[in-house]
């Protein structure tokens, strides 16, 4: 006796296995909306990275070196180049930039499907250009972690962990301890800038880039930023909460340096403001 299917029933080809979305879908998604509510700065040095397509005329600095020690003379003087200000201030903004667009992919993966990109040293490229976006950053490979019930979990460029403490733990490891923690032991190795002054830009990018991509989801700003914060042992260096209007609102307990340069301003985010540096 022969068995009736559902494509005898209805005419349609049934597939054994519907297909695995792409790891990036999900990212893309929140990220169109990050751009609509928040504007485009907090996407824009990832774009090309969302989305591919060429990067005219920038110089790349892989990470691995950068982590190894070399460049970084190379790195600081693009900031000199753009800020004019003094050695440890240069090594001060640079390094913010640069730990900024490291975590914004990180960012935007785990608050949009707790699905976070490796972005270890050997696995990532800060890009500097003259042109719009001045500074990018893009993965060498692409690799996820993701939690078993993600729909990307059997995507051959995803790696699945057992639970969001291991993810975390995870993130940790590739984002900080593979990357940018021996990115910054190469600048303080050259400038004489404090480890908690550059500590706390970590805090402050991970603060920013939360304010700007969490309210494009239902999770509570306040939760994540704390979360990740946690995660990254910072959250000492940054004061956060929910401001009257619902959203994140962050304040740091450091200074960037931005206000040692010439013409400098203190950021709205600033210590310096209430004295508390």
């Amino acid at each position: 006796m022969r068995l009736a299917t559902a494509e005898a029933f209805t005419g349609v080809p049934v597939l054994a296995h519907p297909p695995v979305p792409h790891p990036m879908r999900a990212l893309r998604a929140v990220a169109a909306r990050v751009e609509r509510e928040s504007g485009s700065h907090p996407v824009a040095g990832i774009r090309s990275w969302l989305y591919g397509g060429p990067a005219d005329g920038a110089v790349e600095f892989p990470a691995a070196e950068l982590a190894a020690g070399e460049r970084v003379e190379e790195l600081m003087a693009t900031a000199a180049a753009l800020w004019g200000g003094s050695p440890h201030a240069n090594a001060a903004l640079a390094w913010k930039t640069y730990c900024y667009w490291t975590l914004a992919p990180v960012v935007l993966g785990y608050v949009a499907a707790r699905r976070v990109p490796v972005m270890d040293a050997a696995n990532t490229v800060f890009r500097v250009s003259a042109g719009a976006p001045m500074f990018s950053v893009r993965q060498v490979r692409p690799r996820f972690l993701a939690l078993p019930h993600d729909p990307c979990a059997g995507h051959p460029d995803v790696e699945v962990v057992a639970n969001e403490e291991v993810l975390l733990d995870r993130l940790r490891a590739t984002a900080f301890d593979a990357h940018l923690g021996p990115v910054l032991d190469a600048f303080l190795a050259r400038v004489r800038v404090g480890r908690r002054t550059l500590m706390g830009s970590l805090a402050s990018g991970l603060s920013y880039a939360v304010a700007s991509m969490a309210p494009a989801v239902p999770d509570a700003d306040e939760v994540i930023a704390k979360t990740l914060l946690e995660a990254f042992d910072v959250a000492h260096l940054v004061d956060v909460a929910t401001g009257e209007d619902g959203r994140l609102a962050y304040r740091r307990r450091t200074c960037c340096l931005a206000l040692t340069i010439e013409g400098g301003r203190t950021c709205a985010t600033c210590c310096v403001q209430t004295d508390r540096c």
